[in-house]
């Protein structure tokens, strides 16, 4: 653990890089089951057909999206620490600036079941009742009708391309920013982050509650909520947590950020987790009770899906390992404080953020596919574990590359001994 006593004289000029060659084993299994596995996923997205490649459409969107609230959430950490002006996590921002600029990759990896009509169609009925009801020059149901200057195919892509740009955008340029400072020293750009975030935290607002409604509300265009796209955000935000504390300890188990990280940066990053875990339960009781309370079958359909055959077991289960028990857990300070314990929490928490997410979108796929006789798929768990590893290991393959290009620490940045020094 670091010194609190550590002095710039301690810290190199030029930072610290993190010498890839010591995992680069890792780097190398995860990129050869990466192209194996994203092979045989885009053979079955191009070229398959039916049941499987409609049912591995939603295998796709579950493994894209997981990875994709991880890299946002890591953006999400970015903008907060520039407009709250932190100071505490100097030291492990620029793990934070690697995760969000994962963005582009995890936006191309959706590309396949946007632009393939079989795919896109399986997973959003709108868009082929639309298709039909314009080949035969009819009018769509009224409903669908009514949402019709939202739900159409051009604009549907444009919101996409939209939120891909501006997120990116965002990602890049913060850590252009930090970069820049690497190499000159300038504190105007620890001011230029700090003024720019504050109108960048509404457009990720806006990006990412959007996103959500598009990609994951979508599914049933039916259903909607007022309240989804902060319940997706809280989930983005507890799981990024979650893995730049295990890369941290990570990398600290390479030999790297020794000086710069204390159990004090690990006992914040665990009270944020804790916070965030408290934010999680807050936003999904609330939805839930309010639609229990109004009982409008446009609303509690989504429940009573989530609640039918074994989805009610996932449901309860949920109760328990999304909240309960890491509630229990991260309240001890001395989980927040032991690097075991906080690594454990955190394993945990990226497990349930999945479960979460298989949640949302799973129950959907049975009906979509089977036209309403059943919710489970018999080969469903395979093709979803296919899709899970393909994505996982692609993103883990292009992340450990990109974190040795740079400084793992900003060595210029003017608080990063108030980092260093860290109490509370």
């Amino acid at each position: 653990m670091s010194d609190h006593g550590v002095t710039l004289t301690d810290l190199p000029l030029e930072g610290e890089r993190v010498d890839v060659s010591k995992f680069s084993k890792v780097i190398k299994v995860a990129g050869l089951i990466g192209a194996i596995t994203l092979a045989i996923s885009l053979i079955i997205l191009f070229l398959g057909s039916g049941p499987l490649r409609e049912s591995f459409s939603y295998s796709w969107l579950f493994a894209c999206y997981y990875f994709f609230t991880i890299a946002v959430g890591g953006l999400f950490w970015v903008l907060l620490h520039h407009v709250s002006n932190s100071g505490w996590g100097i030291a492990v921002r620029r793990v934070m600036e690697h995760l969000a600029n994962m963005l582009p990759f995890s936006f191309i990896f959706f590309i396949p079941i946007l632009i393939l009509q079989e795919p896109r169609e399986a997973l959003y009925e709108w868009m082929e009742l639309l298709r039909v009801a314009e080949a035969n020059g009819q009018e769509p149901e009224y409903l669908l009708k009514n949402k019709a200057p939202y739900l159409t195919m051009g604009f549907f892509l444009f919101r996409f391309f939209a939120y891909a740009v501006s997120l990116s955008g965002i990602a890049w340029l913060m850590r252009h920013w930090s970069l820049s400072q690497d190499s000159t020293g300038d504190i105007k750009y620890t001011f230029l982050a700090r003024r720019f975030s504050a109108g960048f935290v509404p457009v990720f607002a806006i990006c990412s509650t959007f996103m959500a409604f598009d990609l994951l509300m979508g599914l049933d265009w039916t259903w909607f909520s007022t309240m989804w796209g902060v319940y997706i955000f809280a989930g983005s935000a507890l799981s990024s947590m979650a893995v730049i504390i295990l890369t941290v300890t990570f990398l600290r188990s390479k030999g790297s950020l020794n000086k710069v990280v204390s159990i004090e940066h690990y006992h914040i990053m665990g009270k944020l987790m804790f916070a965030f875990t408290v934010f999680w339960a807050y936003i999904s009781f609330s939805q839930f009770f309010l639609y229990w309370y109004a009982k409008i079958t446009e609303e509690t359909k989504f429940y009573i899906l989530r609640n039918t055959e074994g989805w009610h077991y996932v449901s309860i289960f949920l109760v328990f390992g999304h909240f309960i028990i890491p509630f229990i857990f991260l309240l001890r300070q001395q989980a927040k404080k032991d690097m075991r314990q906080i690594c454990a929490a955190s394993c945990w928490v990226l497990l349930v953020h999945l479960i979460d997410i298989y949640w949302i979108i799973m129950p959907e796929r049975g009906p979509s596919i089977t036209g309403g006789e059943k919710l489970m798929i018999p080969y469903g768990i395979l093709i979803d574990a296919l899709a899970f590893i393909a994505v996982g290991s692609c993103m883990v393959w292009i992340f450990l590359r990109s974190i040795g290009k740079y400084s793992i620490y900003p060595p210029r940045d003017p608080r990063l001994l108030e980092s260093t020094r860290l109490v509370n």
